[in-house]
């Protein structure tokens, strides 16, 4: 797979915690998938193509965007039902965020919680069902990621 990159808008430490933890409830149920452990619960904002990299660096050094809540109020599956997600409502402050960016159109704000085989993803719907219910969180930074393996190559705290 050829390299990309992606440009994250991330929670803060709370809203991190309370996403592990419904991820954790899945995973513990003997789930394991196929999405990417190790990287900070996010909503992607964009990928891009390696050569990308200066323009995107400048633009999130240039980024001047204060911290602003995000409301959590559904869950959802994509892609055949193998991609299980949460997601927060799409504000104007996540909306401007994103066409900072991107102005990719048919974008979704999702945070993934397991990406598998169909028949797991609708079992693991069942288990984040049972427990999942509304939550406020904040966005707090924007990372530039390299992928794959994932990498961090700069991040900006928003105001």
């Amino acid at each position: 797979m050829d390299k990309f990159l992606c440009v994250l808008g991330i929670f803060d430490s709370d809203t991190q915690q309370v996403l592990k933890e419904h991820q954790d409830a899945i995973l513990q149920a003997g789930f394991t998938g196929q999405q990417t452990m190790g990287i900070p619960f996010h909503v992607t904002l964009g990928t891009f193509p390696p050569d990308c990299r200066e323009e995107l660096e400048s633009r999130l050094k240039g980024l001047k965007m204060e911290r602003f809540e995000v409301y959590f109020n559904h869950m959802g599956m994509f892609e055949g039902q193998k991609v299980l997600f949460i997601a927060p409502d799409v504000s104007g402050e996540l909306l401007a965020l994103k066409e900072t960016f991107s102005d990719e159109k048919g974008w979704t704000a999702h945070t993934t919680m397991l990406i598998d085989e169909r028949e797991n993803t609708l079992k693991a719907m069942e288990i984040l069902g049972e427990r999942f219910r509304r939550f406020t969180g904040r966005m707090e930074r924007v990372g530039l990621w390299e992928f794959f393996p994932a990498r961090e190559l700069m991040v900006k705290s928003l105001i």
